[in-house]
């Protein structure tokens, strides 16, 4: 199949790009394997793409401690097998730095699977009847007066997409029941919900919470059960059975669900971009204390007002190890294309019929400039193209006033920019947050959302890369439908969505582009390029054994099928299927 306007099917885009880098597959000497201390680990016998500076391609690699020790041939590192060393014969298969996942939350990834929850995430449910038939099930089964919460979160794919609590009330007027989109930007909530949550208790009308809106009838001026943004969304989930209460120790074992999955998945590093609290930063570095943190991951501390930002920006300490990092900050800008909350220059456009400023340009401008001072990063939620030059005046103006001193703030999501904010973006320095998943599922909601010259300029993810803007890739779970990395090689390769339309195919960019961006451009967005990323010596020891040689395929159905055999973080064996790995005879690991 073509991909419209591009002359080149997919296959060929991915055999192109194969091909550039097969130049790269050269024979490594034995000098890289120079030292003559015993590895604790090698990897023989294998496809080493190493992603460094020259994309190169070697056969095995040693460890020695939590570091690469060498890079070379068989011959070379089978030399610095000892009598303790862990040998592993990967028979051929391919070996790539850990993916680094620059957009994602572990902890409230590792909540949606709590047991109570009523599953509502895609593809279980992918319409408002399917919806309803789950919970009119839960209903039967939940006594009355006790609340129904749904996971985060819906999509649907099928049907009508709109719904408020007239609709929910039909069907459970007894129960308190919250519903929260996959996007996280808005929830559904029926009147009962409202009713515990002491919303309009009283005839006294609730004013919005700053940055989020009740959403109310423009006629009667009652709350609709729709709730746009964290802040009035929270309104009501602090008060529903799974989001209350919840102690660290439940954090914890949030967190350790979600690690495991991710670990299983190839993903060595996280970048989690909104801590919503300081109190789950802590458990995070508790987590780290107590050694139980088997990736690592980097913080951002989500603010919501220019209060918040001078209380915090007072109180944080930083903290950081090779496991844990405190980054910096989060704002969001922005809210979603479902909910209606991009802010668009064209504001006809469905995706902007219900937005509005989270923060008007001068406070924005105050909390850019206070953020800024304190050296650390500033990540932004930005969908639509005002939204993305409100953000990047913010930061012009706090770049004039103090110097760039070195910042990497950055930009998440980046949907739909303008041309003029590519440009701006580059000579900012800005780190390009993105999601290639994202054309996969969500493309159609999109461009029924937009317009086709909207959607022509909808993640520019190639154009970027030629502009030589530093980008990073994430899964972006539980907003997500998935967190394998296959995801992203299928959305960064073929753009296509889930209907066959292909988003600015000129825009395809290859695997080995794509490998780059996930490893050592997720490193660059949370300043670690010289400790992790690629596979050279004195870097970390994260790496991933995959089912398939990533630079030998051609044909995208494959990486439907692409999962990681063995995960290793720190030259340890974190995750791994004894079933395709094959371990020399005379080792025992992983017992």
């Amino acid at each position: 199949m073509s991909s419209p306007g591009s002359g080149m099917t997919r296959r060929d885009f991915l055999k192109v790009s194969a091909a550039a880098f097969a130049a790269a597959y050269l024979g490594w000497g034995d000098s890289l394997a120079e030292t003559s201390e015993a590895a604790d680990m090698v990897l023989l016998n294998g496809k080493i793409i190493t992603v460094n500076a020259s994309n190169s391609i070697a056969q095995a690699v040693a460890i020695r401690g939590d570091k690469i020790q060498a890079v070379g041939s068989t011959t070379a590192i089978r030399a610095l097998v000892g009598p303790a060393t862990k040998v592993i014969d990967l028979d051929g298969r391919t070996v790539t730095p850990g993916i680094i996942d620059a957009h994602i939350h572990p902890m409230y990834y590792g909540r949606a699977f709590w047991e109570g929850f009523l599953n509502i995430r895609f593809p279980g449910i992918k319409s408002f009847a399917e919806l309803r038939a789950a919970i009119e099930e839960r209903v039967l089964t939940t006594p009355e007066g006790q609340w129904i919460s749904g996971n985060q979160g819906f999509y649907f794919t099928q049907g009508d997409t709109e719904f408020d609590k007239h609709d929910l009330d039909v069907f459970t007027p007894n129960h308190p029941l919250y519903l929260r989109h996959g996007s996280g930007q808005y929830s559904v909530v029926n009147s009962r919900a409202l009713q515990e949550a002491g919303i309009d208790a009283g005839g006294t009308i609730t004013p919005n919470p700053f940055g989020g809106r009740i959403v109310r009838d423009p006629v009667t001026n009652e709350p609709t059960g729709v709730l746009l943004h964290y802040p009035a969304e929270n309104l009501v989930m602090m008060e529903a059975d799974g989001y209350k209460d919840l102690t660290d120790e439940i954090l914890e074992d949030d967190f350790k669900k979600a690690q495991d999955a991710l670990l299983a998945a190839g993903i060595t590093s996280v970048q989690d971009v909104i801590v919503g609290n300081p109190r789950d930063l802590m458990v995070y570095k508790n987590l780290g204390d107590k050694g139980e943190l088997k990736m690592r991951v980097y913080l951002l501390l989500y603010i919501n007002s220019a209060a918040q930002a001078q209380q915090y920006v007072q109180e944080i300490q930083g903290f950081e190890s090779d496991y844990v990092k405190f980054g910096g900050w989060k704002l969001a800008i922005d809210g979603g294309v479902a909910p209606g909350t991009t802010l668009m220059y064209d504001t006809s456009l469905p995706c902007a019929r219900q937005a509005y400023y989270y923060y008007d340009p001068p406070i924005l401008n105050g909390i850019v400039h206070l953020l800024h001072e304190t050296g650390r990063q500033i990540s932004f939620h930005i969908i639509g193209d005002k939204g993305i030059d409100e953000a990047l005046n913010a930061v012009q103006i706090a770049f004039s006033a103090l110097g760039q001193n070195g910042a990497r703030h950055r930009i998440e999501h980046l949907i739909f920019p303008s041309a003029g904010a590519l440009s701006r973006i580059r000579d900012l320095g800005i780190v390009a947050s993105m999601q290639p998943q994202f054309l996969s599922w969500f493309a159609d909601g999109y461009r029924g959302s937009t317009n086709e010259t909207v959607m022509a300029r909808c993640m520019p993810i190639k154009t970027m890369l030629q502009m030589g803007i530093p980008m990073a890739f994430g899964c972006d779970v539980p907003a997500a439908i998935a967190h394998h990395p296959k995801w992203a090689f299928i959305g960064a390769t073929t753009r296509e969505a889930l209907s066959g339309y292909v988003t600015a195919p000129n825009e395809v960019i290859g695997i080995p582009a794509t490998l780059k961006v996930h490893t050592m451009g997720s490193a660059y967005a949370e300043f670690a390029e010289d400790r992790k990323g690629s596979i050279e010596p004195g870097k970390f020891a994260d790496l991933v054994v995959w089912s398939h040689d990533l630079y030998s395929v051609t044909d995208p159905e494959e990486l439907e099928d692409l999962t990681a055999l063995m995960t290793i973080v720190g030259g340890k064996i974190v995750a791994h299927s004894k079933d395709h790995v094959v371990y020399m005879p005379s080792v025992q690991v992983g017992q």
